[in-house]
């Protein structure tokens, strides 16, 4: 998955580990994630982008397209996407996505 620059063989995968810990310590985010979670979620995240199922497999290097469709199951659909968004926009209501009433002239 990566190279030693020096000697152009995979670095140990404890290595990477070991990196990718402290850089998330660092970042101060939970440090029980793995490198593996980062292929997770990009898979998801192309699968929800729209990616072809296909395009993804072949990006993803599965054999069987069995195991891509687990992403498109994260993946909402056009109208659900839709949904979501307008469920969680921001409304004029502070810490609400509630819009405030609108006021009636008076007569």
């Amino acid at each position: 998955m990566f190279a030693d620059p020096r000697t152009g063989e995979p670095v140990d995968k404890s290595i990477v580990t070991r990196r990718m810990r402290s850089a998330l310590r660092a970042a101060k985010l939970d440090d029980s994630h793995t490198f593996h979670d980062l292929r997770h979620t990009f898979g998801t995240r192309m699968a929800a982008a729209g990616v072809p199922i296909r395009t993804l497999m072949e990006w993803m290097g599965h054999r069987d397209l069995k195991t891509t469709l687990i992403y498109a199951d994260f993946a909402p659909g056009g109208q659900d996407a839709q949904l979501v968004a307008a469920a969680f926009a921001r409304g004029s209501n502070p810490g609400s996505n509630l819009r405030e009433p609108q006021s009636t002239p008076a007569a």
